[in-house]
C-alpha cells in the first residue's frame, strides 16, 4: 500500500517530464510575479491583482505545456478537452495558491505588526467568520514585499497539485495506450525489469 502510494504521488516527480514541467512553471512564476508587480504598481486591489496574475500565468503555462512538456500526448485527445481539463485542474490549484496567499499575508501581519495595528485592522469585525474568513479577502492587511513570499509559497503548493493531476488526468490518455518507460514510476519499471530477468 505504501509502495503504491509512493509510486503514484512521489515517483512522477523523478522524471524528465517533471523537469520540463518545472521549467514551464518557472516561466509561469516570472509571468505571475511580473503581472502581480505591474498590477500592484497600478494600485489594483492586492487580492484582485493576485487572482489576475494567477490566471495569466495559467494560460501561458498551458500553451507551453501543450506544445512541449506533453507534446507527445497531443494526438491522444482534442486540444479543447485537454485545455478544459488543464484549466479545471489549475483553477483548483489557483484556489490553493490564492487561499495560501491570503492566509500567509494574515500570518505575516499577525507575527510582525504591533498589537495596536492588529486592533485597528480587526476593528468593526464583530464575528469570528467576518474577522478571519471575510475580512482578509476584502480588506487584506498591508505586508509590503512579504506579499511576494506569500505568492511564491502558494505557487509551490499549487505546482504540486497541478503536476500530479495533469500527469494522471489531463494528458493521461497516452499513458493508457503505451507511455514511454521514462514516464512510469521507477517502482513499476523495476518490477517490469525484474520480471524480464526472472523469465
Amino acid at each position: 500500500m505504501l509502495r503504491r502510494t509512493y509510486a503514484k504521488l512521489i515517483q512522477p516527480f523523478f522524471t524528465r517530464r517533471f523537469l520540463k514541467f518545472a521549467l514551464v512553471g518557472a516561466s509561469g512564476v516570472v509571468v505571475n510575479l511580473g503581472v502581480l508587480a505591474l498590477l500592484l504598481a497600478l494600485d489594483l486591489h492586492d487580492n484582485l491583482a493576485s487572482a489576475l496574475a494567477i490566471e495569466v500565468s495559467l494560460l501561458s503555462n498551458f500553451l507551453v505545456n501543450y506544445l512541449w512538456t506533453f507534446g507527445d500526448r497531443r494526438g491522444h485527445g482534442s486540444v479543447l478537452t485537454q485545455a478544459l481539463r488543464f484549466h479545471t485542474v489549475c483553477l483548483i490549484g489557483a484556489c490553493i495558491q490564492f487561499v495560501t496567499f491570503v492566509s500567509m499575508n494574515v500570518a505575516w501581519f499577525l507575527l510582525l505588526a504591533p498589537p495596536e495595528a492588529h486592533a485597528a485592522y480587526l476593528s468593526g469585525a464583530d464575528t469570528w467568520a467576518v474577522r478571519w474568513l471575510w475580512h482578509p479577502f476584502v480588506a487584506p492587511p498591508d505586508v509590503g514585499s512579504l506579499a511576494y513570499a506569500s505568492q511564491l509559497f502558494g505557487i509551490g503548493l499549487g505546482m504540486v497539485w497541478n503536476y500530479l493531476l495533469n500527469f494522471y488526468w489531463t494528458w493521461s490518455m497516452h499513458r493508457r495506450s503505451g507511455a514511454r518507460v521514462l514516464d512510469r514510476p521507477r517502482v513499476a519499471r523495476a518490477s517490469m525489469e525484474g520480471g524480464l530477468n526472472g523469465s
